[in-house]
């Protein structure tokens, strides 16, 4: 009985080391002390950071989707351009493959986001996915990617939540 026990025991942290391996490998930490900073600049959660880049890019700096979102936060040039206006920094297109600059235009949207719908995450979620105007009409339910963006996001978090608190 006690050699059952004690192979059980073995197991469940072999299987506990498997999972926290797991975490680190599909839940990277790159630009931390960069998300650090940004985060706390326009008060937008690490993690929430952190998985918007994760669903949006999987990290990959220099991707464009085909509705030409750019960079690791997939950020519209128009949507970057009005961002940076209304916070008063400078725009370049060019940059929004810059790693730093695009989390910055993106987290400084995901924080106006946040204060636009009395932060409401869900809301922030879906206009930064779908757009405002989907938001406001509603339109945003008829469209399975913005529902499974949610359900992603959720996933997303809570593992950042994890990978972080224990980092």
């Amino acid at each position: 009985m006690m050699r059952k026990v004690t192979y059980l025991l073995f197991f469940l942290l072999f299987l506990g080391f498997i999972g926290i391996v797991s975490i680190v490998k599909y839940f990277p930490l790159p630009y931390y002390p960069e998300i650090v900073n940004i985060s706390k600049k326009y008060n937008v959660e690490k993690e929430v950071i952190y998985s918007v880049i994760k669903i949006e890019s999987d990290f990959r700096q220099e991707v464009v989707s085909h509705k030409g979102a750019v960079g690791l936060m997939q950020l519209i040039p128009s949507t970057a351009q009005w961002v940076a206006s209304i916070n008063e920094v400078e725009y370049s297109k060019e940059k929004l493959i810059d790693p730093v600059y695009n989390m910055e235009i993106g987290t400084m949207y995901l924080s106006h986001l946040l204060t636009r719908y009395d932060l409401d995450r869900n809301k922030m979620l879906i206009a930064y996915n779908a757009g405002p105007s989907r938001l406001k009409d509603g339109k945003w339910k008829e469209f399975k990617e913005t529902r499974n963006y949610l359900i992603k996001f959720k996933i997303t978090y809570f593992f950042y939540k994890l990978r972080i608190f224990f980092k």
